[in-house]
């Protein structure tokens, strides 16, 4: 099977499945908690050998002096690190192994987002940011998680508290920053109790959260690590961005595109439309009457397709974007995901191994009319998204 073939590319190929949102999971990261991992560390660290002159020049930065160990890299006050030294800052980049939550280095971004709370799970917000909780403690406190992100990419998560503290407050926080869906680094903040902000510093980030919580214009699309949960590929998939691909004209293409009659010296004639971020081309008559679409390609980097797929996507992580039946590999290296090409309603994967290329095809019906979306990989990555007419 193709999920076998590929298991080790496949096992961190995980979407926003169900499971990682079952009730009653995970409680809100607390700023105790945090405190206690800082607390690990200094006795790890204590243990270790220290890695750089704290005394050195390169170790000054705005976050304190770098003492670098292998369990992470520690900012503090001064040049020696003791057990009473206020520390402001860690860092974990080159970890081995779980650092927080069973969290770590690599870790794929669903396994991330199961190890903690997680109230909108949808993740709806905007195309840069989602609220994933928020939870007002009774002094003014609060306890809350985001996530910033490229559209379906998750760039970095982010859970804190804000404490009170007297008149003041304290925002103790971890931060994950992730690439193609994996953690690259983990960052602890807040931990010197006397980083501190006002109280209208604290309620305008309270008021911000908020407003977060009620953006709803962005979603994430439906994934699933099992792909019997997921719908076949359909007539509502070819909508999207602002166009219905059956209903495109040259007239209601976006912006302005650059039109080409191209007579294929059979009688019959194409257009070809090139656009700002695409290229369609339409059969037509000789005067260009009469167009319907014959094909869409995205070539826009920003532009989303159906089911949100984007050029640079990872074929991992759009494969746990539409329905798969775990049927086997032919030996042309194809697998039938889902139905039959003579039906029209199906999905297919093949694999050029040799070539380091791959292609996932899926066909459907819309308004009388047989459509297929082909995206092509090259090292797991998607270079081309095109719609065309059967």
């Amino acid at each position: 099977m193709f999920k076998k073939m590929l298991c080790l590319l496949i096992a961190a190929t995980l979407g926003l499945c169900a499971a990682a949102f079952a009730e009653g999971g995970p409680e809100a990261v607390t700023a105790a908690e945090l405190e206690g991992l800082l607390a690990t560390v200094r006795e790890q660290a204590a243990a270790e050998t220290l890695l750089n002159d704290p005394t050195d020049e390169a170790a000054r930065s705005e976050d304190g002096t770098l003492f670098q160990y292998e369990v992470a890299e520690i900012y503090a006050e001064g040049e020696t690190l003791t057990a009473e030294t206020p520390v402001n800052t860690l860092v974990f980049e080159d970890s081995e192994g779980p650092v927080f939550r069973g969290t770590g280095i690599d870790t794929h971004r669903v396994d991330l987002l199961a190890a903690f709370r997680l109230d909108n799970r949808t993740l709806g917000g905007t195309w840069e940011q989602a609220l994933l909780y928020l939870t007002e403690n009774a002094d003014g406190g609060f306890l809350y998680g985001t996530t910033l992100r490229d559209g379906q990419r998750l760039t970095a998560v982010k859970y804190g508290e804000m404490i009170k503290n007297g008149d003041e407050y304290r925002d103790v926080s971890v931060t994950y920053s992730l690439l193609n869906s994996l953690v690259t680094a983990i960052r602890v903040d807040g931990l010197n109790p006397s980083a501190t902000v006002d109280a209208q510093q604290a309620e305008d980030t309270l008021t911000g959260l908020k407003a977060l919580g009620t953006e709803t214009e962005y979603r994430m699309v439906p994934n699933s690590r099992v792909g019997t949960d997921l719908t076949a590929f359909s007539a509502e998939d070819l909508s999207f961005s602002g166009i219905r691909y059956t209903e495109l004209t040259p007239e209601t293409l976006p912006g302005e595109a650059e039109k080409e009659l191209i007579d294929n010296e059979d009688g019959t004639w194409l257009m070809r439309c090139d656009g700002d971020g695409f290229e369609a081309v339409f059969t037509c008559e000789r005067d260009g009457g009469n167009a319907k679409i014959l094909s869409y390609t995205i070539l826009d980097p920003d532009a989303e397709g159906p089911r949100a797929v984007r050029l640079g996507d990872l074929m991992s992580d759009d494969y746990c974007r539409f329905r798969s039946e775990g049927n086997e590999m032919t030996e042309e290296m194809t697998e039938v995901l889902y139905g039959t090409e003579k039906s029209g309603e199906f999905g297919l994967a093949s694999f050029d191994y040799s070539a380091g290329e791959a292609s996932l095809r899926y066909g459907t019906e819309a308004d009388g009319t047989r459509v297929e979306l082909l995206l092509k990989y090259e090292q797991n990555q998607l270079k081309e998204i095109i719609l065309h007419t059967v």
